[in-house]
């Protein structure tokens, strides 16, 4: 167990809020107010973040608390890193309410949470592991015909939080950690153009070999606005 304190109260939060997502059952904002008010002053934003159903908080656990698929510089943490992890978590949890308002008007995604039953389509190579979105950041250039909000540009080149453990419009499906991208009727040309071939690259064995769809996930998500 970690001797610091701060360092014990965020592994603590974060395998609770993960280990829940994981299991397909609802953050509580009571529950949530409380462990975060052992790291934070009163933080009204970071117990709204942690129980918003599109928070991927079990990416945020394996990223964050375990150190796993994330850039070099979150490797699992040690005892003298609680300082700056308690940082990064409640700018990660304020980016993600940012973000989820900042879609309205752009992608209209179901208010009570993306179902995983929404998120399987014909066609769809994907296995939704969201290990590709763990990057530093991407080339922010959106489809020709839309135009992201100017700070959008910022959050998607890895300039929010230096350096992110993975793209904060990363979203979790309701009931099992799989994840998708909150702009995917419109995201990055940079994100279109990955398509199966990098994903064999980069993580042999993933996706879905036998289904052939276009570059990116071939799923019917919610229309661009």
């Amino acid at each position: 167990m970690p001797a610091d304190p701060i360092l014990r109260h965020c592994l603590e939060l974060l395998s609770w809020a993960g280990a829940l997502r994981e299991k397909g059952l609802p953050v509580g904002e009571h529950e949530a107010a409380r462990l975060a008010g052992l790291i934070w002053p009163p933080e009204e934003a970071a117990a709204e973040a942690l129980a918003d159903p599109y928070l991927a908080a079990t990416m945020l656990w394996r990223t964050l608390g375990q150190g796993f698929r994330g850039n070099p510089n979150h490797l699992r943490p040690r005892d003298q890193d609680g300082p700056r992890l308690a940082s990064d978590l409640l700018t990660l949890l304020k980016l993600h309410l940012r973000i989820r308002r900042g879609l309205k008007g752009l992608v209209a995604w179901p208010e009570e949470g993306q179902s995983m039953a929404g998120l399987d389509g014909d066609g769809g190579w994907c296995d939704l592991c969201g290990q590709c979105c763990c990057h530093c950041g991407t080339v922010p250039t959106p489809p020709q015909g839309v135009d992201y909000p100017p700070w959008f540009y910022h959050a998607l080149a890895g300039e929010a939080l230096l350096h992110q453990p993975f793209c904060p419009f990363l979203f979790q499906a309701l009931e099992r950690p799989l994840f998708f991208c909150a702009l995917h009727p419109i995201k990055p040309l940079a994100c279109r153009r990955f398509d199966q071939t990098d994903c064999r690259r980069g993580r042999p064995g993933r996706g879905f070999p036998g289904r052939a769809g276009e570059a990116g996930v071939a799923l019917p998500f919610p229309p661009h606005l």
